[in-house]
C-alpha cells in the first residue's frame, strides 16, 4: 500500500494497488498521478454521477474462487447512455474489471494486444472475430471517475471499444490507445453469482442517485413547465409526458436534449410509480413506451413498461393484443449458429418473423436515452409458449426472453383492475371493417325481413358475432 498526501489539498491518499498509476483524491477530485514515489496534480478529475449501481468502491466478492475488492472507477457515457467500468483487485494480486451496463454483469482480464482483430470502423452488430459474435460496438468518452486507476485516465478521455458473446463467454477488444486493440476476455456474471458484500442498500442509492438540487421529489419539465412526476430519482434519462421531450439529469441541473412534437397522453393499464410484487419482489414501474410495427400487415401497437428494484434491476412487461409478457433480457447469448433457430438453456427456438418496430410514445425514467421515432430491428423465435426476441439497432444487437403471463396475474401483482387499452385500440382499427360487413348484412337481409322470408332474430345474431370479432381478444 502506497499512501502520499494530496497535492491539491494535502488529504491523505492511498493507492492499495502496486499497479495502480492514478487516484481520484475523494475529498477534492484532484487527479493524482503516482510517477516512481512522487505524486503530482494533473488536474480535476469529474465526480461520477451517481446511479442506481448497487456496487460502490470497498465492495467484495468472490469469482472463481478468489476474493476481491473494487478500487475504483471510470463512467464512460455514448449518446444514448452510460456504463461503468470497475477495477477489481484479487486477494492473490491479479487484475480484473467488471463491466456494469443496465444491470448486467461481466467480469473481463487483460490477455493483451489482440493483432488478428479488424479495424475498429470494420465491426458492426454481429460481426464474428475468432468464434465470437459483436453484440455491442460504439464509441464513449469517459465522464467521470472515482478511486484508483491501473492507467491514466481523464475526463474527456476517449474510447472505441467492441464487445463480443459466446454463450455466457464474454470479449471485449479495446481500441482506446489506437490498433492493434487490447483484448480483454471473461464471462458474464450476476451480483448473487459473486456473492458481493458491502453493497450500497436500496435506501442509500434512492438518497443518493441522481438527485437534482431543490427538485428531491418531482422536477419540472425544462421545456414546457409541466411537472415530471416519477418513482424515484436514480435515472438520467427522462422523458416528459406532456410535451414528450427529452430531458437529461446532467449533474446538479435538468437540460433538454431533443424536443418533439407534443402528443396526447395515452391510457395504460399501469401507470408510472405503480408496485407490483413480483416473484416476492417489489417492482416500481419507472417507464412506459408504446412501439408500432412499421408495414402495411402490421398489429396494433402494443405497450412496454420498464420496472425496476434496486438490487434485482430490471424487468420489463409488455402488453400486445396478444396478452401480457414478462421480459427478461438475457446475460447469455443464445446459439445463434442454426440458420433459422436458436438454442438457449438446450431449448430450441424457431424462427418466426422479421419486423422493425418504432417507439410511438415514451414517458417517465429509462436507463438510456429513449426517443420518440427510435427504430429496432426484430426477429422473434419460438419455443412453446416463450419467445426470444433478438432487437438490433445500429450499435447494438441485445436477445430478451419473453414468458407468457395471464391477465389475472398481473392484476394480482398490481392489485388492481388491469383494463385492456390495447385490445380497445386493436378493436378500434377493425371497426370500419365491422360497419362495412354490418352494413352489407342488413342491406341484404333487411327487404327479406320486411317482405317475411328473413329473420330478424338471425340477422342480430350475426350482428353480434361480426362485432365479437371487431373486439373481442
Amino acid at each position: 500500500m502506497f499512501k502520499a498526501l494530496c497535492p491539491s489539498c494535502g488529504a491523505n491518499v492511498v493507492f492499495k494497488s502496486p499497479v495502480s498509476v492514478m487516484a481520484v483524491c475523494e475529498y477534492c477530485q484532484t487527479t493524482v498521478l503516482k510517477d516512481a514515489e512522487s505524486v503530482k496534480d494533473i488536474g480535476k478529475m469529474a465526480s461520477v454521477l451517481e446511479d442506481y449501481s448497487p456496487l460502490q468502491i470497498g465492495t467484495t466478492g468472490i469469482y472463481q474462487q478468489q476474493g476481491f475488492s473494487l478500487l475504483g472507477r471510470i463512467q464512460l457515457k455514448y449518446d444514448d447512455g452510460l456504463w461503468n467500468e470497475w477495477y477489481a483487485l484479487f486477494d492473490d494480486g491479479k487484475e480484473g474489471w467488471l463491466s456494469e451496463a443496465s444491470g448486467q454483469y461481466v467480469f473481463t482480464f487483460l490477455e493483451g494486444k489482440a493483432d488478428d482483430a479488424p479495424p475498429f470502423e470494420q465491426l458492426r452488430p454481429l460481426s464474428k472475430y475468432r468464434l465470437y459474435s459483436a453484440t455491442d460496438v460504439r464509441s464513449a468518452r469517459c465522464t467521470g471517475g472515482q478511486g484508483e486507476l491501473p492507467f491514466k485516465v481523464g475526463k474527456g478521455w476517449q474510447t472505441q471499444v467492441a464487445d463480443f458473446r459466446i454463450k455466457d463467454n464474454f470479449l471485449t477488444l479495446d481500441y482506446s490507445d489506437g490498433f492493434p486493440p487490447l483484448r480483454y476476455t471473461g464471462k458474464a456474471v450476476t451480483l448473487d453469482d459473486l456473492q458481493c458484500q458491502l453493497l450500497r442498500d436500496k435506501d442509500v442509492i434512492e438518497d443518493s442517485a441522481g438527485r437534482i438540487k431543490g427538485q428531491m421529489q418531482a422536477l419540472d419539465c425544462p421545456s414546457c413547465g409541466s411537472q415530471i412526476a416519477y418513482a424515484n430519482q436514480e435515472f438520467k434519462h427522462i422523458v416528459c409526458p406532456a410535451c414528450s421531450a427529452n430531458v437529461e439529469l446532467n449533474e446538479d441541473k435538468a437540460i433538454v436534449i431533443q424536443k418533439h412534437s407534443q402528443q396526447a397522453a395515452k391510457h395504460t393499464s399501469l401507470n408510472l410509480g405503480d408496485i407490483g410484487k413480483i416473484d416476492g419482489v417489489d417492482y416500481v414501474i419507472i417507464g412506459l413506451l408504446q412501439a408500432e410495427e412499421l408495414g402495411e400487415d402490421a398489429d396494433a401497437p402494443w405497450t412496454e413498461y420498464l420496472l425496476y428494484h434496486a438490487t434485482k434491476g430490471f424487468l420489463w412487461l409488455v402488453e400486445s393484443s396478444e396478452g401480457w409478457d414478462k421480459i427478461s433480457v438475457l446475460n447469455e447469448m443464445p446459439d445463434t449458429s442454426r440458420r433459422d433457430a436458436l438454442v438457449y438453456q438446450g431449448k430450441t427456438f424457431k424462427k418466426l418473423w422479421d419486423y422493425q418496430a418504432r417507439v410511438i410514445y415514451a414517458a417517465g425514467a429509462f436507463n438510456w436515452r429513449v426517443k420518440v421515432g427510435d427504430k429496432t430491428n426484430i426477429t422473434d423465435y419460438q419455443a412453446a409458449a416463450d419467445k426470444i426476441s433478438a432487437e438490433k439497432t445500429t450499435n447494438e444487437v441485445t436477445w430478451s426472453l419473453a414468458q407468457k403471463v395471464p391477465k389475472a396475474l398481473v392484476a394480482k401483482w398490481f392489485n388492481k383492475s388491469v383494463t385492456s387499452p390495447v385490445v380497445l385500440a386493436n378493436a378500434s382499427n377493425k371497426l370500419p371493417l365491422f360497419k362495412v360487413f354490418v352494413a352489407l348484412l342488413w342491406l341484404i337481409n333487411l327487404p327479406l325481413i320486411v317482405f317475411g322470408s328473413g329473420s330478424l332474430v338471425l340477422t342480430i345474431i350475426a350482428t353480434a358475432v361480426l362485432w365479437f370479432l371487431a373486439v373481442g381478444t
